[in-house]
């Protein structure tokens, strides 16, 4: 477990089992997430992409990840600017911090 999500999850709820039913569940959303996006990009599907971003950032912050919120952040800007060059780079940070958890 990402020692920056373990530290913030036992300060919102102090249990062990419950963090890591919460953490696994963020696991699998993002991995299913950044799916989401690869797809989306290969459409050029802006505004699905845009969503994904959002889910991915508001899960990472509750989760307690900033660095992963950071880069959602970041590709929901590409997706409205419609940059899929910029897109493809942040989908591929995503995935490198996936690896992280």
């Amino acid at each position: 477990m990402k020692k920056i999500c373990s530290e913030f999850l036992m300060e919102q709820f102090g249990d062990e089992d419950i963090v890591k039913e919460i953490y696994d569940e963020y696991v699998r959303s993002l991995l299913e997430k950044i799916t989401e996006a690869k797809n989306a990009l290969a459409e050029s599907a802006w505004v699905p992409l845009d969503r994904v971003a959002h889910a991915v950032k508001g899960n990472a912050l509750a989760a307690g990840d900033a660095p992963m919120a950071e880069v959602a952040v970041a590709l929901r800007g590409a997706a409205k600017l419609a940059n899929a060059d910029d897109a493809a780079s942040l989908i591929a940070r995503l995935d490198e911090l996936s690896k992280e958890l």
